[in-house]
């Protein structure tokens, strides 16, 4: 599921180093104010007024990005590219590869220890929603005890 920050105010611009596109808001480039805007190679692609469409729209064009740079031959930029990827989706498997294979070991602890938080907190989550439903059945119990004392 994809996280979408609240719709910014004022002057917005979103964008890669190297990247042909960016998201922008309330800039010099922007025809109209309050409307969000995705340029790609100088053109218009994308002019709306929904804040989730236009960063569904932009990460879809990061996500583009990153993927063609996992195989490139400078590995601090394929090392980038996955970082990226898996900003976008934790579970991202090559993204997660090319960091295990090509990332320094430091890069790779810091794979680990985001891994490790992912698993904790899906734990805790689990844990939270079983609770939840086994405590469920127990606050009905009360609600039916009195309605059966109401009825005698």
């Amino acid at each position: 599921m994809e996280s979408v920050p609240a719709p910014p105010h004022g002057r917005y611009r979103r964008g890669l180093a190297g990247a042909d596109f960016s998201l922008e808001a309330n800039t010099e480039s922007t025809a109209e104010p309050g409307r969000f805007y995705i340029f790609q190679n100088g053109a218009v692609i994308l002019d709306t007024d929904d804040f989730a469409e236009a960063t569904s729209r932009y990460n879809k064009l990061c996500e583009e990005f990153w993927k063609a740079r996992l195989e490139d031959g400078d590995r601090a930029l394929r090392v980038a590219a996955a970082w990226g990827l898996l900003g976008l989706d934790a579970t991202n498997k090559e993204a997660v590869g090319v960091i295990t294979q090509d990332g320094t070991a430091a890069e790779r602890k810091r794979l680990e220890q985001a891994q490790s938080r992912r698993r904790a907190l899906r734990t805790r989550q689990a844990n939270a929603t079983a609770k939840a439903a086994a405590n469920a059945p127990a606050a009905a119990a009360p609600a039916e005890t009195a309605a059966a004392t109401a009825e005698e």
